[in-house]
Parts: C-alpha cells; sequence; structure tokens
C-alpha cells in the first residue's frame, strides 16, 4: 500500500475517534416544553391520520417489519430520562421516490422508498431513524409549539405535521390544515436539527450501529441535491460537523 494510502487511513482514523468523542461527551437535554408527554401522543395522533391520508403507504409487511426492527433498536437504546411509556412508535413506509423521512410527536414514524433507494446499508437507515427519532425522544414537535405565539398556533397536529415533513410535502399539508403560518416555521430550527445530530449519533452507537453512517446518509442526500434531485428530508441535510470529515472515511 503506497505511504499516502496510509497516511490517509490513519488521518480518516484520528477524526473518526475525534469525532465520536465529542459525539458521545456532548450532553443533549430537551428544550422547554408547556406540553405533557400525553399531549405529544395526541398531537402525533391526529396529525398521523393527516398523514395517512395524503401519503401513500406502501403495504410491504416485509419491509415494514425490516424498518421496525431498527427503530426498535434506536428507541431501546434511548436514556431512561426520554423514555416516555406513553409514547407509541410505529413505523410506515411511504410509496415516493423523493428521499424523506419524519417522526410525529409520540412515536408515528414514516419513511420514503427513495429513502430506501439512497441508502447504501442498514447503518444509513439506521442514521437517518437515529436523527427523526431524537426530535421524537426530544418532543422538539410540542416544543416548536411551545414557542409559537397564539396567532401562529392554528390547528396545532397540522402545524406539527407541516413542521417535521418540511419542503413542498409539508406546505401542501400546511395548507389543508389551513394554518396561515410563516414559511419558517414549517421546519425545525437549527438548534433542534444539531441536538437531533448529536443524540441521533449517541443513540447509534449505543445500539451497536457506527455513527459515521448518518453522515454517509446526509452526504448521498447532499450530493443528490447538488445533482438536481429536491429531496425534502426533514432535518437540515447536512452533514453533522463532528463527522464531515470522518464520515467521508471508507468510501473512497
Amino acid at each position: 500500500m503506497p505511504e499516502v494510502r496510509v497516511k490517509s487511513s490513519v488521518l480518516c482514523l484520528a477524526f473518526s475517534l475525534a469525532a465520536t468523542v465529542v459525539a458521545a461527551q456532548t450532553v443533549v437535554t430537551p428544550p422547554k416544553n408547556k406540553y405533557s408527554p400525553a399531549q405529544d401522543v395526541q398531537m402525533g395522533r391526529e396529525a398521523a391520520a393527516q398523514a395517512d391520508k395524503q401519503l401513500k403507504i406502501l403495504r410491504d409487511p416485509q419491509t415494514t417489519a425490516f424498518l421496525e426492527k431498527i427503530g426498535r433498536r434506536i428507541i431501546d437504546a434511548a436514556p431512561a430520562s426520554m423514555q416516555h411509556p406513553e409514547f407509541r412508535y410505529t413505523f410506515k413506509v411511504v410509496d415516493a421516490k423523493e428521499i424523506n423521512a419524519f417522526a410525529l410527536p409520540g412515536g408515528p414514524t414514516y419513511f420514503n422508498r427513495g429513502m430506501f433507494i439512497a441508502a447504501k446499508s442498514e447503518g444509513e437507515v439506521a442514521g437517518v431513524l437515529a436523527h427523526e427519532l431524537s426530535h421524537v425522544l426530544l418532543r422538539h414537535g410540542t416544543a416548536q409549539a411551545t414557542k409559537a405565539t397564539p396567532y401562529e398556533i392554528g390547528t396545532i397536529a397540522g402545524q406539527i405535521l407541516g413542521a417535521v415533513i418540511g419542503g413542498r410535502t409539508g406546505a401542501i399539508v400546511a395548507q389543508g390544515s389551513q394554518l396561515g403560518i410563516g414559511a419558517a416555521f414549517l421546519r425545525f430550527s437549527r438548534e433542534y436539527e444539531h441536538d437531533a445530530d448529536i443524540l441521533g449519533a449517541q443513540l447509534m452507537a449505543r445500539a451497536g450501529y457506527d455513527p459515521r453512517e448518518m453522515a454517509n446518509i446526509f452526504r448521498t442526500i447532499e450530493q443528490q441535491a447538488g445533482n438536481g434531485g429536491a429531496p425534502v428530508f426533514s432535518g437540515n441535510g447536512s452533514v453533522p460537523r463532528y463527522f464531515a470529515l470522518s464520515g467521508a472515511c471508507g468510501r473512497e
């Protein structure tokens, strides 16, 4: 093996170890929230009812079971302080080619067929689920509603659904709910996305997955967007900073 390749591999290993340490040592706490976990469940159930009407759900027991297996593994790795017995996690596959996934308050989780096509490994699927389920565990949906003014709240379930779906699909849902809220309120804040990245990486490690797989799938999303694609991933679609370099290792 050429010397330059050896040095490159050593640098990749160093960056990978540093990134893992940063993610593992960062403490993530749920933001201020005036709603109860039981209200998360109620609002998430109402939003899921809207999603089921407006999205084409793929009836494929094998694929759904595969998604649920990974999702349960991620949830079981969550800290006890973030485990809410009221939450009911469900996993559904959406028959859509766009790269997208989202999880609603209380646990209903949706994963596009296009995301399965983009993912190159089970670990990359886990990376997407870990990020989205982190939003549920941190209760970001209702925390975002907590920050809204009375004039912005409108129909809470629809507002939350529009926020977590994002992109063109989210805009359609928001219009259908007649919310009348600003476009800036239809996605999670950068702070919430950052916290979901951090917690997601921690959950992956605890569940036995390589956290760098999250960076790999985010990188794929970025590349497809750069090639003229239009991913509507509810996350920020960017590679977490602490994996920006290490996530490229092993993809030579």
